[in-house]
């Protein structure tokens, strides 16, 4: 049996959790407005298997990001339906909470791993939710629903993550990142440079009780670097991190001979 899409995991969860029908996701997901949502929801309406097939169990590589209307709008629509189903009050938004930053959340990053995307980027943002300036349990259960929506209807926790930060830092005045540094060039040009060959590279992760970590990362020869941090929104990107990482930590990169951090 094949594994599940992360947009069939979005839809299959919102219909056992929230008690909304596949068509009824669909019709507050897609972005009517547009031709092609239009005729989307057109075939939606009309062929249940159409639906199913194309809509509900859509691959990665099937995703068409400019058929969705805006997540922030829908996460709140979906909340308020969700909610509603619930019995609405602070216990609804309380169990919602709880369901996306929980089972919902951990049913997405198998569905993002089983297609090799970066689950740990997904598992990263939940970390940061969970630290977010705002108390308020609906306000996080906003943030967990809207991180599980985006990332599941573009099948990119990426997109995902930036869906979330963007709400975040225009609407609820919080703040979902962390401060960025950089390091200048005349910092660059004191250093020692070595004259051998830069080698290909690997990275080897050692945790703060001393044990190592086996796993290597390679590290690109692009010339963008690799990143490693919680949240980078650059590919390729390291995200298997402890949690006092910030969100683009530390920069890898090769000028000409040598390689820089």
């Amino acid at each position: 049996m094949a594994a599940e899409t992360p947009c069939s995991v979005l839809y299959n969860d919102i219909r056992s959790f929230g008690g909304l029908k596949h068509l009824e996701i669909a019709r507050m997901l897609i972005n009517g407005n547009s031709y092609l949502g239009s005729t989307l929801l057109e075939k939606c309406s009309s062929n249940r298997s159409y639906l199913t097939r194309y809509i509900v169990h859509r691959k990665p590589d099937q995703c068409a990001p400019a058929i969705y209307s805006d997540f922030t709008v829908t996460t709140l629509n979906l909340s308020a339906a969700i909610c509603s189903k619930l019995g609405g009050g602070e216990s609804a938004y309380r169990a919602i909470a709880e369901h996306y930053r929980g089972p919902a959340a951990n049913e997405m990053m198998s569905a993002l791993a089983s297609y090799k995307l970066d689950s740990r980027l997904y598992a990263n943002a939940l970390n940061r939710i969970d630290n977010f300036d705002g108390n308020a349990v609906r306000e996080k259960s906003t943030l967990y629903l809207m991180l599980f929506v985006a990332t599941g209807a573009l099948a990119d926790p990426v997109q995902g993550v930036a869906t979330v930060e963007r709400f975040c830092d225009s609407k609820t005045g919080g703040h979902f990142g962390t401060t960025e540094t950089t390091v200048g060039r005349g910092f660059m040009g004191s250093l020692d440079q070595p004259h051998a060959v830069a080698p290909n590279l690997g990275l080897l992760r050692t945790h703060a009780d001393n044990c190592v970590d086996m796993q290597i990362h390679p590290l690109t020869r692009d010339p963008r670097g690799t990143v490693i941090g919680s949240l980078p929104k650059t590919s390729p990107s390291i995200t298997d991190v402890g949690a006092d990482a910030s969100r683009e930590h530390l920069r890898i990169w090769l000028e000409g001979e040598h390689w820089y951090a």
